[in-house]
């Protein structure tokens, strides 16, 4: 059996910061379906949507780049392997997508939205390298994630090439080539001047896939850590934690209370605003990703909404708030925020795992038989 086909056990510390992202970004558009106004709770829960999908790619990047790292331990790599996790990470990805992004058209053309470059969308091409994103607004980091994933695995493969097959000074070197290249667009998109406020970085800059590829990168360099270092991670988690921890008010407290924004630091929110995030997240992971297994009711929920919780990331806004909203307002349901909410979440995770469950699971199912 290949590396990359063999089954690994769930590590349950993963399984909680996958659970943690997918409930930051479901709170983070909370407001839309409850109608709230609040500009706090808005700023709030931008924050929280943020922090949730940085955290999934560096969870991402974690996980798909030990897949690689234990792809390319082998005498003998080939092309053949390369489109062999390709397959299989599209197995895992595109079938949910495109039935998510499918129901998105029909949403379009039932509610009259703008249907301008909708073939965009089957190609991830929607905000490669500017912002066409007219319906399903989430998926601009799945083109981030399927673009790395496309790119990173034909690098490490030159990379284990040119290195002679040292693999471990290869893909540390391809991973900081990445970062750094990261760095360097990101840098030219500032002289361009193109950024004017924070509505524009926030569509226009954050969510573009040529500037973003170091945001999964930085799982990838955690991944190497943990591949050739375990025992050394292993002991230093907790500090790392600590650090990650302080990081996190460093940057999403400390500095917006010192007023540092887009006009007066715009070197910062440009170049290291992401960064400094996924530093953040990265210093956190080798904590969770020892934490193996929690048997008990709490466990079990967890590592449940770990499960479906691509589903609910596909589905929770562009199409479950949107159906939930277009309901609530034609049928002039006055429920009370609390109840609205309950109902939202318990409709969406039950969709979720629905999907999850005869949709998503079989389709993985179909991966070795192909």
């Amino acid at each position: 059996m290949k590396v990359e086909n063999q089954k690994t056990a769930r590590i349950f510390g993963l399984d909680f910061v996958r659970a943690t992202a997918i409930s930051f970004v479901l709170f983070s558009h909370l407001y839309y379906v409850a109608g709230i106004q609040n500009p706090l709770l808005i700023s709030f829960s931008g924050l929280f949507g943020y922090a949730g999908v940085e955290l999934f790619f560096v969870l991402s990047g974690f996980l798909i780049g030990g897949i690689l790292l234990r792809m390319f331990q082998k005498d003998t790599v080939t092309v053949s392997d390369v489109f062999i996790f390709f397959k299989r990470r599209w197995f895992r990805t595109l079938p949910l997508y495109y039935l998510a992004l499918l129901l998105n058209v029909f949403l379009a053309v039932w509610l009259g939205y703008s249907k301008e470059g909708l073939w965009r969308y089957f190609l991830f091409i929607q905000n490669f390298n500017k912002n066409a994103i007219t319906i399903f607004p989430e998926s601009w980091s799945l083109s981030v994630e399927e673009w790395t994933y496309l790119l990173m695995p034909s690098l490490l493969f030159l990379g284990w090439k040119i290195f002679r097959r040292n693999i471990k000074l290869g893909f540390l070197l391809v991973c900081l080539l990445v970062v750094v290249l990261s760095h360097l667009l990101r840098y030219g998109y500032l002289l361009s001047g193109r950024t004017s406020d924070m509505l524009v970085w926030n569509t226009d800059f954050k969510a573009i896939v040529v500037l973003r590829f170091d945001a999964i990168v930085m799982g990838f360099l955690v991944a190497w850590m943990h591949f050739y270092y375990k025992e050394i991670l292993k002991k230093i988690a907790v500090y790392l934690f600590i650090v990650s921890a302080h990081l996190f008010v460093l940057q999403f407290v400390v500095l917006n209370l010192m007023g540092v924004d887009i006009l007066s630091s715009a070197v910062y929110f440009h170049v290291f605003y992401f960064t400094l995030s996924s530093l953040t997240f990265a210093f956190a992971l080798p904590f969770f990703a020892f934490w193996t297994a929690s048997d008990n009711f709490f466990g079990r929920f967890i590592t449940f909404l770990s499960k479906i919780s691509y589903a609910v990331y596909l589905v929770h806004y562009s199409i479950m708030s949107v159906v939930f909203k277009f309901f609530t307002d034609t049928f002039a349901l006055k429920l009370p925020t609390a109840v609205l909410v309950v109902v939202y979440l318990f409709v969406t995770l039950s969709v979720s795992f629905l999907l999850y469950r005869f949709y998503e699971k079989p389709m993985m199912a179909l991966r070795d038989k192909f």
